[in-house]
């Protein structure tokens, strides 16, 4: 069966319209005229808005469920939006916007052909938070037969595996006292700065199999010549399976009597592991193929929606256009023939969903 013509035109304006519109969390409402004119636009029939705030766009009406979801939110920090050199530039063009209009793009193109599926494609919100969106469908008793998580995976890689992740808030309190006499004063600041020596020193990984730690934020102080008797910072802790967030917390807490702060816990994502034989794993892998695409197996250093949405089935894998060292940064673009070439693995992994022959 030969490719899907995705339009280059159609590719670009889909994601320059959902690039214009700033959606950090918690902002995610601003883009829902946005989500309706494009989906209308490229011929969907059925979208919405939840009462959560996440997006979706079906299409088909088969008794089976395939997902292709993303999402909408990014993290703060707003870039100028253009398209230079075959590129499209902007905050959310590597994470996630870009995978999510290759998403809406291929359910558009694959819509006419479905007899045996409902295609569903999602943009959730707080994906960069919490993860709200994704965990509010677990909550509600969301079933899918098998989902796509739309991450940057430089097109052609699959994602089966995640790592955890464990954000805290730390604070500390002390007498403080005068710079000019600090061996009789009492530093929170340096309670913190201790706590974080600790956990550096056994979480300090430097690759995917290890756990690593991240000092994010620290507020200490408020006149050059005064000890700080307060101090808050925050911590971030990414770990593969099979460690998990009670072992390191339990750690944690060893630490932090150590060193005389509190913890609070703000956010827990267990890691996650799939099999490379799950049904989404090798339908993707047959629609590349099917393209002349090598597909590669790839794990994830951080986290996302995949680590939630597990629950809902083993058939899921995370594949998108798109370079995941560009995320987050202030360089972020994607290369819009990538997003062409992600829109055509997603029609041809939806086209091997709907067969006839697929048994779940």
């Amino acid at each position: 069966m030969n490719a899907v013509e995705i339009h280059r035109e159609t590719a670009v304006s889909t994601l320059v319209q959902l690039l214009e519109v700033y959606t950090p969390p918690g902002e995610e409402r601003r883009l829902e005229r946005t989500w309706f004119r494009v989906c209308s636009d490229l011929g969907y029939r059925d979208f919405w808005r939840d009462e959560v705030g996440n997006y979706f766009a079906a299409a088909g009406s088969g008794g089976r469920t395939v997902m292709l979801v993303s999402h909408v939110d990014t993290v703060p920090g707003e870039l100028r939006v253009r398209v230079s050199e075959g590129k499209v530039y902007g905050r959310g063009a590597v994470d996630a916007k870009g995978p999510l209009s290759a998403m809406l793009l291929a359910g558009s193109a694959a819509a006419s052909k479905l007899k045996n599926i409902r295609l569903i494609v999602a943009g959730l919100v707080d994906e960069e938070g919490n993860g709200y969106g994704a965990k509010k469908l677990v909550e509600e008793g969301l079933e899918a037969d098998a989902i796509i998580i739309g991450e940057p995976t430089g097109t052609t890689g699959i994602a089966l595996s995640y790592r955890g992740s464990l954000s805290i808030k730390v604070r500390a309190q002390a007498r403080g006292g005068h710079a000019s006499a600090p061996y009789i004063a009492e530093s929170a600041l340096e309670k913190i700065l201790h706590l974080w020596k600790l956990v550096e020193e056994h979480y300090g990984g430097k690759r995917y199999e290890e756990v690593t730690s991240a000092l994010t934020t620290l507020h200490a102080g408020d006149w050059v010549s005064r000890i700080p008797d307060k101090a808050e910072g925050s911590i971030n802790i990414r770990f593969p399976h099979p460690y998990s967030s009670k072992e390191i917390l339990s750690k944690l807490e060893e630490f932090v009597k150590i060193a005389d702060c509190q913890i609070e816990v703000i956010d827990v994502t267990e890691p996650v592991v799939t099999n490379v034989n799950n049904l989404a794993a090798r339908a993707l892998q047959r629609a590349m193929l099917r393209l002349g695409l090598k597909p590669r197996i790839v794990k994830k250093t951080g986290t996302s929606d995949m680590n939630t949405l597990v629950a809902v089935t083993p058939n899921i894998v995370a594949c998108g256009p798109g370079d995941s060292t560009l995320a987050h940064t202030s360089a972020e673009a994607v290369e819009i023939k990538d997003i062409m070439t992600a829109a055509q693995i997603y029609v041809e992994f939806v086209r091997e969903m709907d067969s006839a022959q697929q048994s779940l």
